[in-house]
């Protein structure tokens, strides 16, 4: 099973809000600096007093070792004070730990059920997490079905992932009806928000005409896109596409390609 990456620490200490406690603006401005042994300074009193939001902090900076050694124990105590009153990135970073066996023992039931905490509050990551349990059977019964329901909320999230597996879903008729269409069309976000993967698949899909129009251009194009990522399969399939195409035909996909850029959004042209 893929394990999920825990959430960003200095991007969502950004997004914080400037509080009108000082000790909490002045630790914010050390953790944005760099600064972390301050900002452990500051956001400990708070932390220890209950702000749930200095205890997430905490809990980061024994995470990723910032500014203390790293202590995957410290950390998960940090998220649990935090995780029980409601913070959705505590929960979520907690189902991770649960699931590595880091700071605390392996169990895949309280990963479920810290993921699903975050998921119920409409955090996309823990959505397609708790979707991924269900689609191995870990902690939960193995349901493609129930997997396809957290799969979607976190696609109309924008979850790059998520689009990518509902629209597999979909081409298999695994756990949602089968709808090639249905499943291009997710496939196809996923693509455009710049996931190599979702650009090999939808490549392979306009190679073979499946839930889309065949077009060999198209084809090239995005498995071109998806071997700068490493994509070893892409490359090999680039090249076969090579030989069906006509000059101007190759042309005219290393020209779509070329605009395209690696990991970034790009646009799939209607055929």
């Amino acid at each position: 099973m893929k394990i999920q990456l825990k959430t960003v620490a200095v991007l969502l200490i950004a997004s914080l809000p400037m509080l009108a406690n000082a000790d909490f603006t002045q630790g914010k401005s050390a953790m944005m600096s760099g600064d972390y042994q301050t900002a452990m300074t500051e956001f400990k009193p708070l932390a220890e007093s209950g702000d749930v939001k200095s205890q997430y902090i905490m809990g980061v900076l024994y995470d990723d070792g910032l500014g203390v050694p790293r202590d995957y124990k410290m950390a998960a105590k940090w998220y649990v004070k935090a995780a029980e009153k409601g913070d959705i990135n505590s929960q979520y970073n907690l189902g991770v730990m649960y699931t590595k066996g880091q700071g605390v023992e392996k169990n895949a039931e309280q990963s479920v059920a810290w993921y699903r905490k975050a998921a119920d509050q409409d955090f996309a990551a823990a959505q397609f997490a708790l979707a991924d349990m269900y689609m191995k059977g870990w902690g939960v019964e193995k349901s493609p079905a129930e997997a396809a329901v957290w799969f979607e909320k976190s696609a109309n999230l924008k979850n790059y992932k998520s689009q990518l597996m509902l629209g597999i879903l979909y081409l298999e008729g695994n756990g949602v009806k089968k709808d090639e269409k249905i499943g291009a069309d997710w496939i196809r976000q996923s693509a455009e928000q710049g996931h190599y993967k979702a650009q090999y698949t939808m490549g392979m899909m306009y190679k073979k005409g499946v839930g889309v129009n065949k077009d060999m251009v198209l084809a090239y194009a995005l498995l071109d896109l998806a071997t700068r990522d490493g994509h070893g399969e892409a490359s090999k399939m680039k090249k076969e596409l090579e030989f069906s195409l006509d000059e101007k035909q190759l042309a005219k996909a290393k020209e779509l390609a070329s605009t395209w850029q690696q990991g970034k959004p790009i646009t799939i042209p209607s055929t």
